[in-house]
């Protein structure tokens, strides 16, 4: 008669393998339940009301042909999108107003009036690559400038060539007209000091703790590292308006902690 006392000692060896695989995965997530995490930092407009801005695909003049001006426009957007009181048009709006308008880029005021009027925005962001180097460590720059529509306080007469944009040129028209314009350019470098403590505090509440590198993989891709860069120069966009519009943001900064 064969016997079934093997069948149940592999039986009960299972029941435990199976508890003991039970207990650890609770175990795992008991601790990934325990981590920390943090709050981003959450830039603020300084306008009364909510505004609508819209990104034009950035030019392109680090010396690096390899550099897409679009997707580092669209980086900018996600980082706008994020400011409280400003809401910013999808890319692919901005691009299909800009082909319904017959432009490839935008050159003067006038150009800048019509793309706005056609995507009834109140600001157009246009920008410049200066810098980009994708390999660690890691380098971005770029120059920057928002054009508000209307005219008001701190409005001025339009000089296009002392803009940031270095491919502006200007034409027959634009002269005379009054714009406001605020401006800020920057250069991020992975080898400085200052660089890499401000893109610290960004990633701190925009990275995954759970990831292998958590917040230093935005040292080690250029693509969230130029996001970084597409939020520092975002900020000082802001900072720039409220000074031109004289009024001050929470503890002067355009940042905004939200609490817990």
């Amino acid at each position: 008669m064969e016997s079934r006392w093997p069948h149940f000692h592999c039986g009960r060896e299972l029941r435990a393998c199976l508890v003991a695989i039970a207990a650890f995965a609770l175990t795992v997530g008991l601790t990934a339940c325990t981590q920390t995490l943090h709050r981003p930092i959450v830039l603020k407009a300084p306008y009364e009301s909510e505004r609508a801005w819209a990104v034009v695909p950035f030019a392109n003049e680090s010396g690096v042909s390899q550099v897409d001006g679009t997707a580092v426009a669209d980086r900018f957007v996600s980082e706008i999108e994020q400011v409280d009181g400003l809401r910013c048009l999808p890319l692919n709006r901005t691009l299909a107003a800009m082909r319904s308008l017959g432009m490839t880029s935008v050159r003067d005021l006038q150009q800048a009036y019509a793309l706005m009027r056609t995507l009834q925005a109140d600001g157009l962001v246009l920008g410049t690559i200066t810098d980009w180097d994708p390999y660690k460590p890691l380098r971005f720059g770029a120059a920057v400038e928002v054009i508000s529509s209307g005219t008001g306080p701190g409005g001025r007469a339009l000089d296009l060539n002392e803009l940031t944009m270095p491919t502006q040129e200007s034409v027959g028209g634009a002269e005379g007209a009054r714009a406001e314009v605020s401006q800020a350019s920057r250069i991020f470098d992975g080898r400085n000091n200052e660089t890499l403590l401000e893109l610290e505090r960004y990633a701190l509440g925009r990275s995954n703790p759970d990831s292998a590198l958590g917040p230093k993989a935005y040292e080690v891709r250029i693509d969230l590292f130029s996001r970084f860069g597409a939020y520092v120069l975002t900020r000082d966009l802001l900072e720039q308006e409220a000074a031109r519009l004289g009024v001050a943001l929470p503890n002067g900064s355009a940042e905004r902690v939200i609490e817990q």
